[in-house]
């Protein structure tokens, strides 16, 4: 028997499912980044401000009676994972503003 070409054909085998997770982490972790980035301008951000200067994130600034929303989208490089959440997928947080 030929141990040295079983194991080739098992890492064969699961390297694409290594990678999957690899990527699939990778995302996460770039949504987490981003939903903590707006949360962090959101704690910021007053009622009278229009415009956020943001290099890394597009950042649309949206109002809902007393509440502002800020949403920032990106895209998604594992494939099932843009199955799942869409791509581009958005990341949206809100603060209520109490005059």
């Amino acid at each position: 028997m030929n141990r040295k070409g079983q194991a080739l054909v098992e890492f064969v085998l699961v390297l694409p499912i290594l990678i999957f997770i690899l990527l699939l982490v990778v995302d996460l972790g770039r949504l987490m980044i981003m939903r903590n980035h707006l949360e962090s301008i959101l704690t910021t951000v007053t009622k009278d401000t229009t415009v956020i200067n943001d290099k890394e994130y597009k950042i649309n600034i949206e109002r809902d009676n007393n509440y502002i929303i800020l949403k920032s989208c990106t895209k998604v490089y594992t494939p099932g994972l843009s199955k799942i959440l869409g791509n581009p997928t958005c990341v949206r947080t809100s603060k209520e503003i109490i005059e």
